[in-house]
C-alpha cells in the first residue's frame, strides 16, 4: 500500500468530486473500483432509494445480473454488507452454504468470489459496494484492505452527491411553489398566504403534492381552483409514466427471456411499485384508476410473452391473471363514479388494487 496507493485513492476522490449526480456518481464508484481494488473483475453500487434496494451502478451485465440476483432471492453478501459495516468476503462461491439459493444463481452466472463492501457516509447507510470476479479466491488481503478504504472514500463522494441532489430538489421545489403563488396572487388579487392556500386546497382536493400541483399550474397556466384541468394534466404526467415503464420492461424482454427469471421477478417488481404510485396520486380522480388499469393490461401483457417463453410459465400466467383482475377493478370503479363504497371499495386491497409498497404509500400533502 504506501505512497502509491494514496495518490490512487487521491484521483479517485478528485475524480468522484467532479461528477454532477448521483448516478454520475456511482458509475464513477464501479469504474474505477475495477481498476484500483486487485482482482476485480465486475462491479456495481447498490443504494437503497426511497426504501428499495436498487442497483445505482454497474460495470457490466454480470454485475448487474449478480446484484438482481441477491434483490431477486433476498439473500447474498451484498444484502449482508448494507445491514453491516466493513467488508464481507466470499472466496468461493460453489463452496459457501451461507446463501444457498443466491450462491447457487452466482454459480450458473460464471462467478467465483464476491466482495462486499459497505458504504459509509451521512445519507447512505444502506448501501455497498459489491465487487465480483469469475475466479475463486480472487482477493487476497491486499484486495480486502484497498477495497475498505476504496469504499470510505467511495461512500463520502456518494452521501456528498446525495446532498446535493436533496438540495437541488429542494430548490426546484420552492422554486416552484414561489411561481404558482405568484401566479395565483395576480389573478385572484389575493395575498400570498391566500395564494398557498388556494394551492394547499387543490392539493388536499385531488391527493397530489403541493409540489408537483405548482409545477403544474407554473408550466400550464392552469387556476388551483379547476380541479378537473388539474387532474387531466396530472393524469397525463401519469399515463406517460406508464407508458415509459412499458417500453423499460420490452426493452429488457430479450435478456430476461429463458435464462434470467430474476431478471423478470425485479421487473414485475418495479412495475407494481409504479403503478401503485401512479394509482395513489391520484386515487380520488377517474383518470388515475384508467392510468393504473393500462399499467396493469401492460404488466399482464408482458407476463403472458414470458410465460410463452417457457421460463416459469405458470407463474407467469397467475401473475398475468392477478394484473387482468387489478386493471378490471379500476376501470369498474371509474364506471361506477369512485362514490361510496363502488370507489373505495373496489379499488381496495382486496380487489386488485397495485399492492402497497414503500415507495408506492399514500403521499402526503406538502413539500
Amino acid at each position: 500500500m504506501g505512497m502509491e496507493l494514496v495518490e490512487v485513492l487521491t484521483e479517485a476522490a478528485r475524480r468522484f468530486a467532479e461528477q454532477e449526480s448521483v448516478a454520475a456518481t456511482a458509475d464513477r464508484i464501479a469504474e474505477l473500483a475495477v481498476t484500483v481494488v486487485p482482482g476485480v473483475g465486475s462491479a456495481s453500487v447498490s443504494l437503497a432509494r426511497s426504501g428499495t434496494l436498487v442497483t445505482a451502478a454497474a460495470t457490466d451485465e454480470l454485475a448487474a445480473a449478480a446484484d438482481d440476483a441477491q434483490y431477486g432471492c433476498g439473500e447474498g453478501p451484498c444484502l449482508r454488507a448494507v445491514a453491516d459495516d466493513g467488508v464481507l468476503a466470499v472466496d468461493d462461491l460453489a463452496g459457501d452454504a451461507r446463501w444457498p439459493r443466491f450462491t447457487a444463481r452466482a454459480v450458473e452466472l460464471g462467478l467465483g468470489s464476491v466482495l462486499s463492501c459497505h458504504l459509509t457516509g451521512r445519507g447512505v447507510a444502506r448501501s455497498s459496494l459489491n465487487l465480483y470476479a469469475r475466479a475463486p479466491r480472487a482477493f487476497d488481503e491486499r484486495s480486502r484492505a484497498v477495497a475498505a478504504l476504496y469504499a470510505t472514500h467511495a461512500g463520502i463522494a456518494l452521501a456528498t452527491a446525495l446532498r446535493e441532489e436533496d438540495l437541488r430538489t429542494a430548490v426546484a421545489s420552492r422554486e416552484a411553489i414561489s411561481r404558482a403563488v405568484g401566479i395565483l396572487m395576480q389573478r385572484h388579487h389575493a395575498t400570498s398566504e391566500q395564494a398557498f392556500r388556494l394551492l394547499s386546497t387543490a392539493s388536499q382536493k385531488l391527493n397530489i403534492k403541493v409540489r408537483r400541483l405548482a409545477e403544474i399550474i407554473a408550466e400550464t397556466g392552469i387556476d388551483a381552483g379547476d380541479t378537473s384541468e388539474l387532474a387531466r394534466q396530472a393524469a397525463k404526467d401519469a399515463a406517460a409514466r406508464a407508458s415509459e415503464l412499458h417500453d423499460q420492461l420490452s426493452s429488457q424482454t430479450g435478456r430476461m427471456r429463458g435464462s434470467k427469471p430474476e431478471h423478470v421477478s425485479e421487473a414485475n417488481r418495479r412495475a407494481k411499485q409504479a403503478a401503485a404510485r401512479a394509482a395513489d396520486r391520484l386515487q380520488r380522480t377517474m383518470a388515475a384508476y384508467l392510468s393504473a388499469a393500462e399499467a396493469h393490461e401492460r404488466a399482464a401483457l408482458l407476463h403472458e410473452k414470458m410465460a410463452r417463453s417457457g421460463t416459469d410459465g405458470t407463474d407467469h400466467l397467475r401473475q398475468a391473471e392477478e394484473h387482468r383482475q387489478a386493471a378490471a377493478a379500476a376501470r369498474q370503479a371509474v364506471e361506477n363514479g369512485l362514490t361510496g363504497s363502488a370507489g373505495a371499495g373496489q379499488a381496495g386491497a382486496g380487489s386488485g388494487r397495485p399492492e402497497r409498497t414503500t415507495e408506492g404509500e399514500t403521499p402526503r400533502t406538502g413539500t
